[in-house]
């Protein structure tokens, strides 16, 4: 049996990761990070994650990072489980990959420029923000015009696109990002954040903030 360690902040990307381990009912140990405190730098936890970002999923003594190599692995290891259909033309698997890839290095860059873009420049934040919450609105565009009539990211299927959304689009309104116009996209996150997984992932992180005492991210 594969012995799995996964760290995470509370209410960090790293929460997709958090609700696919619960989704997929695994046995692992959780262990949050204080990133506000610099944990995440600290010498003993570079020996886990040399970059010092979270999540990062131990298996086995053998390190895995980024939400979409962990998400891949965790898929991998228990195939025809719900993260994603079940696939096997190799195209559709590739397909599969880009979208989860697409929410990780494309739609996570957007969405951090509207909640942190003071990160991202010495100078006046505003003009990033603005052209961030332009992005994203094309972005949404796509998606509110892709999941009608209760549909999934994948049509009748859930998978970890949906939560991935989940994360995305709670991290931009949480900066005011406005969702009012997108209906479509507001109930595919009420239906992804009821269900079991994702809700017993938000304990999880409630819990973490409680008993470790890490503030939660404003």
């Amino acid at each position: 049996m594969t012995a799995l360690d996964f760290y995470f902040c509370p209410f960090a990307c790293s929460g997709v990761s958090l609700c696919a381990l619960e989704e997929l009912d695994l046995d692992y140990s959780a262990h949050p990070v204080n990133i506000f405190s610099g944990e995440q730098k600290s010498p003993e936890y570079l020996k886990i994650h040399p970059h010092g970002k979270v999540p990062a999923l131990v298996a086995n003594d053998r390190t895995i990072t980024e939400n979409a190599s962990i998400l891949r692995y965790l898929y991998g290891q228990t195939p025809g489980s719900t993260l994603f259909p079940n696939v096997t033309d190799d195209v559709e698997r590739a397909r599969q990959a880009s979208d989860l890839i697409w929410c990780s290095s494309g739609l996570h860059p957007i969405v951090r420029q509207i909640r942190r873009a003071n990160r991202l420049t010495d100078g006046d934040p505003q003009p990033l923000v603005a052209k961030g919450i332009e992005m994203f609105h094309d972005v949404l565009r796509g998606i509110e015009a892709r999941v009608t009539a209760g549909r999934w990211w994948y049509g009748d299927t859930w998978s970890t696109i949906d939560m991935y959304l989940l994360w995305l689009t709670n991290t931009a309104a949480s900066a005011g990002f406005p969702l009012d116009d997108y209906g479509n996209v507001r109930d595919l996150r009420e239906r992804t954040a009821a269900r079991p997984s994702a809700a017993r992932a938000r304990a999880i992180e409630i819990n973490a903030v409680k008993s470790q005492g890490l503030p939660i991210p404003q």
